[in-house]
C-alpha cells in the first residue's frame, strides 16, 4: 500500500540539478509498467483500502458520476458502489470538490488542507477568470454580499442548486438575474467557494447533487494549516509517487499550475528526487529517490490483465507527453479537446489499445469495443471474461460484447 508522504517543513538545503549524464535510463516498457503497477491496475487493492487507493492515485476523476465507480471497480478487488457512497457520506474519508484543473475530483479528507492550498491560487489567477464577467456581480460584492449568503444558506444542512439559489435569494431579500446565472451546474460561484474553502459536496439530496459548508461538513479540517509553497511541493511528492517518472510539464498540465509554479516546486524538493530517461528519449523526468528501487526490481515478464477504464480516468490524465500509454497516432481517437472529452480505453499491457462504450438497460448491457488494431483469441477470449465481470458490477444478467473489427 501506497506510504505516506507526510513532510517535515524544516529549512532543506538544495541540491544541485543533475546532468543528463546522471540521469537514471530506463527503458519504455519498464517505464509503463511502474506507472500501471502505481495505479494498482497490476495487482488490485484489497476492498479495506478504498481511501488508499484513491489518495495513491491522487483522486478520482469525478466530472461524470460513474467515472469513479468504474476507476475503483478496476483497481480494488470486489468493489461496489455502496463502498464509496459510505466512505464519502457516512464516514467522510473521502471529499468530493474542485481540484486539479478546475475539474471535480474525490481525495482523501485528510489532504484537503495540501490541495487546497496548492491549487486556490491557479484557480483565482489563471482559470477562474470567466468570474470577472461583467454582467455578473464584481468580485468585492461577492465577498461582501454573497459569500455570507451562501454561508448562512448552509448553516444547518446541505442543499442543491436550486436550494441554495433559491435561500439565498430570500436571504439578499430579492431576486436578480445575474445572482441566477452564478448558481448553474457549470460550476460558477460555488467552483468559487470551493477554492475558496468554504464549500465541498455533499450527500446527494435525492437524484440532486448538493453542497455542503466545509465547516459544518468536516469539521475537524483545519483547511490554511499549510502554506502555499509547502502544499505544492507536498502536492508535487503525492503526484510524483502515482505518476513519475514526470517531467516538470507533466506535472504542471495535470494540476493546472503554471509551469514556472512546477519547475520550482521540483528544485526545492531536489533533495528527495532523482532524474530519469527514457532511453528513447531525452527528456528530464523525475522521480522520487525511494521509489526507484521499485522500479528497478519489476518483474517485466509478468503479464498484465486486460482493463476497461472509464472517461477521464486517472490514468489517461497524468502527463502531457502520453507516449508512455498511446500511440500517436490513435491518440485524438481518444483525447478530443474539441469536444472536452476523453474516451473510456482498452487497456493491454498498460496501453491504450482501444476504445469502448456501453448501453444497460435493467436486464442487460451490450459493450462495443472498438480496438486500434486487430485482438489475437487469448485477447478476445480475457476481454470476454472482464466483460461478464463488467456486468456482475453492473448488475445485469446478460452482457453482449461487440467487437467492431
Amino acid at each position: 500500500m501506497a506510504v505516506s508522504l507526510a513532510l517535515a517543513h524544516e529549512t532543506r538545503l538544495r541540491e544541485p540539478a543533475l546532468s543528463a549524464e546522471d540521469a537514471v535510463m530506463v527503458s519504455p516498457e519498464r517505464l509503463t509498467r511502474f506507472y500501471l503497477a502505481n495505479h494498482f491496475l497490476l495487482h488490485k487493492a484489497g476492498k479495506q483500502h478504498i481511501v488508499d487507493v484513491t489518495g495513491a492515485v491522487c483522486g478520482l476523476h469525478s466530472q461524470l458520476p460513474l467515472t469513479p465507480h468504474f476507476s475503483l471497480w478496476n483497481r480494488v478487488s470486489d468493489f461496489r458502489p455502496e463502498m464509496l457512497d459510505r466512505s464519502l457520506y457516512r464516514e467522510k474519508s473521502l471529499v468530493k470538490t474542485w481540484f486539479m484543473r478546475g475539474t471535480l475530483h474525490i481525495i482523501p479528507a485528510k489532504d484537503l488542507p495540501t490541495y487546497h492550498n496548492a491549487l486556490k491560487r491557479m484557480w483565482f489567477e489563471h482559470h477562474g477568470r470567466f468570474m470577472e464577467n461583467p454582467r455578473w456581480p464584481s468580485a468585492e460584492e461577492r465577498e461582501k454580499l454573497l459569500y455570507p449568503k451562501i454561508a448562512e444558506a448552509l448553516a444547518e444542512k446541505p442543499l442543491s442548486r436550486k436550494e441554495l439559489s433559491e435561500r439565498v435569494h430570500v436571504l439578499l431579500g430579492k431576486k436578480e438575474q445575474r445572482y441566477s446565472g452564478l448558481f448553474s451546474a457549470w460550476g460558477g460561484i460555488l467552483k468559487e467557494t470551493s477554492y475558496l474553502g468554504q464549500t465541498v459536496y455533499g450527500e446527494p439530496c435525492g437524484k440532486e447533487t448538493c453542497v455542503a459548508r466545509l465547516g459544518k461538513w468536516l469539521p475537524n479540517i483545519k483547511i490554511d494549516c499549510v502554506n502555499e509553497d509547502i502544499a505544492r511541493e507536498e502536492l508535487l511528492l503525492k503526484y510524483l509517487h502515482c505518476y513519475g517518472p514526470a517531467s516538470a510539464q507533466d506535472f504542471a498540465c495535470w494540476s493546472g499550475l503554471l509551469a514556472s509554479e512546477a519547475k520550482k516546486a521540483i528544485e526545492e524538493r531536489a533533495a528527495d528526487l532523482v532524474q530519469v530517461q527514457r532511453q528513447d528519449n531525452k527528456k528530464e523526468l523525475w522521480m522520487l529517490k525511494e521509489d526507484l528501487s521499485l522500479l528497478q526490481k519489476l518483474d517485466l515478464e509478468e503479464r498484465p490483465p486486460l482493463r476497461l477504464l472509464p472517461k477521464f480516468d486517472s490514468y489517461l490524465l497524468g502527463h502531457k507527453d502520453r507516449i508512455r500509454i498511446i500511440d500517436e497516432v490513435f491518440r485524438k481517437q481518444v483525447f478530443r479537446p474539441v469536444v472536452g472529452d476523453v474516451a473510456a480505453t482498452v487497456l493491454i499491457n498498460g496501453r491504450i489499445a482501444g476504445t469502448w462504450i456501453h448501453k444497460k438497460t435493467k436486464r442487460k448491457m451490450e459493450v462495443a469495443i472498438k480496438p486500434f488494431r486487430k485482438y489475437d483469441r487469448e485477447i478476445v477470449d480475457e476481454l470476454n471474461q472482464v466483460g461478464k465481470d463488467l456486468g456482475v458490477f453492473m448488475n445485469v444478467g446478460e452482457t453482449k460484447m461487440l467487437l467492431n473489427r
